[in-house]
């Protein structure tokens, strides 16, 4: 009796042991899935350089995953960590927080040091710079069941998780993009038009892999509408090439995954059958958004909500460009450096006239060409208080100008401002105060400039072909036009002669509309618009350049510890 006492007395005590130890492995299991999970929810932010933001994504994950930090705000909790990136791991920012019996440590950078591996010499070929890491560390302590038998009433468990944050980076560069996030059509090709986006290889030259993008996720649509449409006898959507490694695509965001037909509210399956849209559209896992049009021109830490979606605030430290020459330019009066117009020249001119240098148009009811006249300037950069008309004649921006580049100081990354008294032959700027462009007639030559309008919009509805390039250098490089005016009467009419290249920026266009026949050729232009309609039975191929505003694709964490 006495030896089995004994033994019974050893056997519970070995399983009380063993019962305490499995609940504390199935805590510490547990709690290395929650840290791993609010790790890698911490990478894309962290990827951004926002170690604020990417905090509080891990703050969020956890509050899904921990009850003791259901509560927790992310805000508040990680209002200590920095707002960009770090230069050296000298400092180490903690947020530390502590709720029943657990204690969260976020911690950045995330050194050398504190990710060492025991018999480790220095980090790992994967590990990446400490100011792209981030540690999450989550510490509990529990009542065991029957430690108070051997004095021990707790258990303490500590799991770590450290996510090393990959850049963002930018592939593709879309031909058509369209933002309206709800609605229907976002892009239509009608009346025979036939519209291709990439380029076919050729003896000579590469493939070009087209893009065409829609964001809208079809909630609005209504009864057989889509998000995408080609219809009527000869109307072609395409994007090219049709194989290859890199074969052209058609994106929708209302598209479901892995679905390999259409169906509304995305597209129409007798579209894709009647030979009209093509290649078959394919999922688009996340919108392309205006953000990285934002990001490349107007650069800021946080934006507006466009159409009740939101702006992802710029992941670098470039400059606001647009903002700052609205400033510099103002909102009214003679800019600095600029010649008046109305001091030598008439608001309706005739005949032809050529200057030269920055000038200042302070026509109170706008600028008039008719038949007969020729405004040519010749180079510089222009400031245009109201509207243009032209029915006639010939309107020329930058046409030769005889300085071949910008300044070292006025190009990025060294300019903050653009400058506003110097351009060059592959560099200008207009700037329209306020009014639009209403191009009826004549000849529109817009040479290596930048249109920017503060509320206007623009309609090239008659004359010869417009000549449209975007600047190749300075602050603006790539930008052909920008207007943020919502309108319907956003329009371009083309046909043989029509050269475009550069962006093409009307967010709030309801519709862009390219209208016209003929073949236009291949464009080097990309059109970004809220919707854009295309018709008029013209054959147009766009192959924007590469150095173009791409979508930006978020790279997830990648778990280093």
């Amino acid at each position: 009796m006495p030896l089995v006492a004994v033994a019974m007395v050893v056997l519970l005590l070995i399983a009380a042991f063993v019962l305490d130890l499995g609940v504390a492995r199935t805590r510490s299991r547990s709690i290395q899935s929650a840290v791993d999970l609010a790790a890698l929810a911490a990478g894309p932010a962290l990827g951004r350089d926002d170690p604020r933001d990417a905090c509080a994504a891990a703050v969020e994950n956890l509050r899904s995953n921990v009850t003791e930090f259901s509560t927790l705000d992310p805000t508040t909790a990680c209002s200590n960590l920095p707002t960009a990136a770090c230069s050296s791991p000298s400092t180490v920012s903690t947020a530390t927080h502590t709720s029943g019996g657990s204690t969260l440590r976020i911690r950045y950078p995330a050194t050398d040091a504190a990710i060492a591996v025991a018999g480790s010499t220095g980090p790992w070929p994967n590990d990446g710079s400490a100011c792209r890491r981030m540690t999450v560390e989550l510490a509990s302590t529990q009542t065991t069941a029957f430690g108070g038998i051997t004095g021990n009433d707790e258990t303490s468990v500590a799991r770590s998780a450290t996510v090393l944050g990959r850049p963002v980076t930018t592939a593709d560069v879309p031909a058509l993009w369209l933002l309206d996030p709800t609605g229907c059509t976002a892009l239509s090709v009608t009346g025979g038009s036939q519209l291709t986006a990439g380029a076919e290889a050729t003896s000579s030259t590469p493939a070009i892999p087209g893009l065409i993008a829609v964001d809208s996720d079809g909630s609005d649509c209504s009864s057989n509408q889509v998000t995408i449409s080609a219809s009527g006898t000869g109307s072609q959507l395409t994007a090219v090439p049709s194989s290859g490694d890199t074969p052209g695509q058609v994106t929708l965001f209302a598209q479901p995954p892995g679905s390999t037909t259409c169906a509304p509210p995305a597209c129409s399956s007798a579209d894709v059958t009647g030979g009209r849209l093509s290649p078959a559209p394919a999922n688009q896992a996340s919108r392309a958004t205006r953000a990285p049009v934002d990001w490349r021109f107007n650069c800021r830490s946080t934006y507006p909500d466009y159409r009740s979606t939101t702006v992802e605030g710029c992941p670098t430290e470039a400059p606001p460009y647009l903002d700052n020459l609205r400033t510099a330019v103002g909102a009214s009066g003679q800019p600095a450096g600029f010649q008046r117009w109305r001091a030598t020249q008439s608001c309706n001119p005739s005949g032809t006239v050529t200057v030269t240098g920055n000038w200042w148009v302070d026509c109170p009811s706008g600028l008039s060409i008719g038949n007969g006249t020729t405004v040519t300037f010749s180079g510089g950069n222009v400031v245009m208080d109201q509207a243009l008309s032209m029915t006639g004649g010939a309107l020329n921006f930058n046409s030769t100008n005889t300085t071949p580049n910008l300044p070292v100081s006025c190009t990025p990354p060294l300019v903050t401002t653009p400058c506003t008294t110097s351009s060059s032959a592959t560099a200008a700027w207009v700037y329209q105060r306020a009014g639009e462009w209403r191009v009826t007639g004549g000849v529109l030559n817009v040479n290596r400039a930048a249109v920017i309008m503060a509320n206007g919009y623009l309609q090239v509805a008659g004359g010869a072909p417009p000549r449209w390039l975007a600047p190749t250098e300075g602050p603006f490089s790539g930008l052909a036009y920008w207007s943020e005016l919502s309108s319907n009467k956003f329009s371009m009419a083309g046909g043989a002669g029509v050269m475009l290249s550069g962006v093409f920026f009307t967010p709030n266009a309801d519709p862009f509309s390219l209208t016209g026949g003929g073949t236009w050729g291949q464009q080097s232009a990309q059109f970004i618009s809220y919707r854009l309609a295309v018709s008029g039975g013209g054959t147009a191929t766009l192959v924007p350049d590469e150095r173009l505003v791409g979508r930006v694709v978020e790279k997830p964490g990648l778990l280093i510890r």
